[in-house]
């Protein structure tokens, strides 16, 4: 497969409905004010975007789909969830599905990134 370079999160999103588009920024937003300090990359070929936390590596990456957008957790499984907001992505990868901005709070999916960086840490 040929990697596109210098490929953006709004030239991923060109082709999606405003709806996943706003979610997926709202989601991008949320992730961004829980690590101002991560390091955003493009996956043209999985069609999403991570975040890389400076100390901790690879926390979390948003998925936009045809109508709703994942925040996938590679080690979810390991993550606490008092807000029953992650659902099963695989073996041990949980995600945050979202219809919308908003569709969970942000304090709660703030919640799950700060627990997926100490997770990272341990």
């Amino acid at each position: 497969m040929t990697q596109q370079k210098n490929v953006s999160v709004d030239d991923l999103l060109r082709d999606h409905h405003s709806e996943v588009v706003d979610t997926a920024r709202w989601l991008r937003a949320v992730v961004l004010a829980a690590m101002p300090d991560a390091r955003e990359k493009v996956w043209p070929g999985w069609h999403g975007f991570g975040y890389h936390h400076p100390q901790m590596g690879y926390i979390c990456g948003i998925f936009p789909r045809a109508r709703t957008v994942s925040l996938f957790f590679e080690h979810g499984t390991h993550l606490p969830d008092p807000a029953k907001i992650l659902t099963p992505s695989g073996r041990r990868g949980r995600s945050v599905v979202m219809e919308r901005p908003g569709h969970y709070p942000a304090d709660q999916i703030t919640a799950v990134i700060d627990a997926a960086v100490d997770h990272r840490g341990e």
